[in-house]
């Protein structure tokens, strides 16, 4: 038996979420269909965690064992030519040890969230978050760095039975802009927060983000925010809209992660 690793992209808005469900479109429902009709068997996929309806990956991963041996780029090239036309990409299919887990090897995630003030082109609507009042201030690396570190997240997610404990560790954030240069030529201002954490819980990203937003859009800094985070004053907020939600990547050691030649 052998393991194999896929890297994959996604845009979400087709989708019922990435995990397998009966009876809608998934993400991985949708790629067990196409390595069912490439391998004519079935072929289990292992993915390294599930997103909800919406929200895109730039870059996913899973495995799947299988007893023989295969041409990779023939593999590859079939799984794309169905994938591509329901918004999925497969990057790369790299044999690795057969102790490697997609889930259980990552150490860390990193979720991208894009937002704009700017008019953005209608094709770019359900990939960044369009906001349509100013921005008071942009939080500085130093006001950021308040939302990092060891807590417990029970106020910041929407709380799941598969929760065991609502502690997370947020190791980095960042907020970025670039002017982007549609198609038509027209150019908007695009931000992008970053986050990097051990783990994260059912929509614990989009209520950073809305907290974070309501900051911006309503405060000139981020003691609000602070005040929220560390003595638990109220502060009223939406949840950010999914749109703007990307899986950018998953972090494995590579001492577990090791792709066989």
């Amino acid at each position: 038996m052998q393991r194999y690793l896929i890297t994959l992209s996604y845009h979400g808005v087709c989708f019922a979420g990435s995990q397998k469900q009966p009876d809608v479109k998934t993400v991985y429902g949708l790629l067990e269909d196409a390595l069912r009709n490439v391998f004519k068997q079935t072929t289990p996929c292992i993915p390294c965690g599930r997103t909800d309806t919406g929200v895109h990956a730039l870059r996913s991963y899973c495995h799947f064992d299988i007893q023989f041996n295969f041409n990779i780029s023939s593999v590859m090239h079939s799984l794309n030519s169905f994938l591509l036309t329901h918004g999925v990409f497969v990057h790369k299919i790299e044999l690795v040890s057969a102790d490697f887990h997609s889930l259980s090897s990552a150490y860390s995630r990193t979720y991208h969230y894009y937002f704009s003030t700017d008019v953005l082109p209608n094709y770019m609507y359900h990939s960044v978050t369009f906001l349509n009042r100013p921005l008071r201030f942009i939080p500085s690396q130093k006001e950021l760095n308040i939302l990092n570190g060891q807590r417990n997240f029970f106020s910041l997610c929407n709380p799941s039975s598969d929760a065991k404990t609502f502690i997370r560790n947020i190791y980095f954030t960042d907020i970025t802009k670039q002017d982007y240069e549609a198609l038509t030529g027209q150019f908007s201002t695009i931000y992008c927060f970053k986050i990097t954490a051990n783990g994260v819980l059912y929509k614990m990203v989009r209520h950073i983000v809305g907290l974070l937003l309501h900051s911006m859009l309503n405060f000139t800094n981020m003691y609000r925010l602070n005040d929220y985070l560390i003595i638990n004053r109220p502060v009223g907020y939406t949840l950010a809209p999914v749109q703007g939600l990307h899986l950018a990547e998953v972090n494995y050691n590579n001492d577990t992660k090791v792709v066989m030649e």
